[in-house]
């Protein structure tokens, strides 16, 4: 399949994401090859891929709670056959959560619900998010700036798990699914042999791998270098990434999986460098960078995690929670040290003043940590917390990343509220 003029443009950098999500948000087919779809709807969620077999229908992934029925309805205005197979990639929500549609209408018409089958620590995930679900819950919330809001927990577990691989016959169709830990320690990718067609799940994802979201769990950088290699070697023709457009051609596919692999790889071994040097958290992350060469690819942009937080993460990862720091070994109170702080600085609005020097100097990093200690020093100060909002509001002006720019406004829409009480 010859890719279209918008695709050529976000190859090239020319077109940015958000306009390839408004061309297909009211649903858009992608023919992969014979008989194969990838369905999209906007590039916040995971693109769903339709295998038209002999046996049913085999969907990889299954779209997200807002985006699930117009999935489905692209889905059948292609085939109308049922569903036989879902296979997840892992077991994150824009993934998942449209399993619930798909067995509403088997059961509507009669028909067998479908088989599920995936990883198996898709089932452990699944449990965790129902133990952990207030903070899932409430950290979504804030993240996205929605109050109340309530992850989405229930969806239909596995009934067929595997461990390292798993080769399947499905109406005369040959699928292999290989695991490995990335984004999640749940992940697979689908690899159509006699199609030579890759479904990657979410180790390509169009932006820089998100290995280092700050409030989740444990994410594995070296390990999604080693599936990225891993799928290189059975030479694609044809990737289906987790999220963005469908990428064709041998010599393309190659290369995103390569870049992928390189970056990542790159980032591990200076992070182990320096660890093995002995080096603190705080020495890691100032000197360790990515090489400007990958973050110029339009599909290596971090423009949703920061290859920063990936460091940290990496560094967590091999090293534990400390970080070198022993005031940091059994720390004092945050409140505890702001207000000694103040103290020393002659009161918590001394600190709130030299943080805004510090925002108009371009010192974002420093005022903020300034600013949040005169808010903790001084939380029922209007005046003080006018000046952090007005701090983290710089930070947020000065962020690239779209992760990076909603915790910094977790704060600020914090400190904006304290302002007016």
């Amino acid at each position: 399949m010859a890719h279209d003029a918008l695709f050529e443009r976000l190859w090239s950098g020319a077109a940015p994401m958000e306009e390839w999500t408004g061309a297909v948000s009211e649903g858009a087919i992608t023919q992969v090859a014979e008989n194969i779809i990838t369905v999209h709807t906007t590039y916040f969620c995971g693109s769903v891929t339709a295998i038209r077999t002999d046996a049913g229908l085999v969907l990889i992934d299954t779209a997200k709670p807002d985006t699930a029925a117009r999935t489905l309805a692209v889905v059948r205005s292609w085939d109308d056959s049922p569903v036989h197979t879902v296979i997840y990639t892992h077991g994150h929500i824009d993934h998942t959560s449209g399993i619930k549609l798909i067995d509403e209408e088997a059961d509507a018409r009669g028909r067998p619900r479908p088989r599920i089958v995936a990883h198996r620590n898709v089932r452990r995930r699944m449990e965790r998010y129902e133990a952990s679900h207030g903070f899932n819950s409430l950290v979504q919330g804030q993240q996205f700036n929605k109050p109340g809001y309530v992850y989405p927990i229930g969806q239909r577990q596995p009934d067929e798990v595997y461990d390292d691989s798993l080769s399947l016959t499905i109406g005369g169709e040959e699928i292999t699914l290989f695991h490995g830990r990335g984004e999640t320690d749940d992940a697979s990718f689908v690899w159509l042999p006699k199609r030579r067609v890759l479904a990657s799940g979410d180790f390509v994802i169009w932006v820089f791998p998100n290995a280092g979201n700050p409030r989740k769990v444990q994410r594995y950088a070296a390990d999604w270098a080693v599936a990225l290699r891993r799928m290189e070697k059975l030479e694609p023709e044809i990737l289906i990434p987790g999220h963005g457009p469908v990428i064709f051609g041998a010599e393309r596919t190659a290369q995103v999986l390569r870049d992928g692999a390189e970056a990542l790889e790159y980032l591990t071994r200076e992070t182990l460098r320096l660890i093995n040097q002995g080096a603190t958290l705080d020495e890691v992350l100032h000197a360790v960078k990515v090489p400007p060469r990958y973050l110029a690819k339009p599909y290596l942009l971090p423009k949703y995690d920061d290859p920063e937080f990936l460091v940290r993460a990496i560094y967590h990862f091999y090293a534990g929670w400390f970080d070198g720091d022993p005031a940091h070994l059994k720390p004092a109170r945050t409140a505890d040290l702001a207000a000694e702080l103040a103290r020393l600085a002659g009161g918590a609005d001394k600190l709130a003043e030299r943080a805004a020097i510090l925002s108009g100097e371009g010192q974002t990093r420093l005022a903020a940590q300034l600013a949040e200690f005169a808010g903790a020093a001084a939380p029922e100060g209007a005046q003080i917390q006018a000046i952090r909002a007005a701090v983290l509001q710089r930070c947020i002006d000065g962020e690239t990343t779209l992760m990076g720019k909603a915790f910094f406004a977790v704060y600020q829409r914090d400190a904006e509220e304290k302002s007016k009480a």
